[in-house]
């Protein structure tokens, strides 16, 4: 929503600070982690047949605290529709955004635990690419390392 109000409204947005955002779409492959595991399931397979509990024995318990709250249609759902992306992307629209956005993100690393989406590492954006932040997180990167999200944020803020 962030990046859609400031291609269309960038009079509105001074700063932008993107928290792990799929800026592309993410192909569905079995047996992966995140939204492109969940949406390699029909809906009908992943609610009622054994689609959710495959998805829950594989992604570990950091990811697994918040998945476990959603209903299972709602998941299904809106990891399906994530992997579908938009038209334009959210990466073509944030190029109309604010000239310096910030982008924290996991990093690819030993250290990054099960859940971190990846799918957009590396690809930088035309003329502007977003700063990108690594953090030491999990899928969650406000609750796994709070003091660096905070850090991170004030930093790309330009409140060192």
């Amino acid at each position: 929503m962030a990046i859609v109000l400031a291609a269309r409204h960038p009079h509105l947005v001074s700063r932008l600070v993107l928290v792990d955002a799929d800026l592309d779409p993410v192909p569905r492959a079995p047996g992966s982690s995140g939204s492109s595991g969940i949406a390699f399931y029909s809906e009908q397979e992943f609610v009622a047949g054994g689609g959710w509990e495959e998805v829950r024995d594989r992604v570990g318990v950091h990811w697994w605290s918040t998945m476990r709250l959603a209903g299972r249609e709602a998941l299904h759902r809106s990891a399906f529709h994530l992997t579908r992306g938009t038209a334009p992307t959210m990466r073509e629209l944030l190029l109309a955004g604010p000239e310096d956005p910030a982008h924290l993100s996991p990093p690819r690393d030993r250290w990054a635990p099960p859940g971190c989406r990846r799918s957009h590492r590396g690809r930088g954006v035309r003329r502007r690419d977003p700063r990108l932040r690594p953090q030491h997180c999990g899928h969650n990167i406000m609750l796994d390392n709070p003091e660096g999200f905070v850090r991170a944020t004030a930093s790309a803020l330009g409140e060192q």
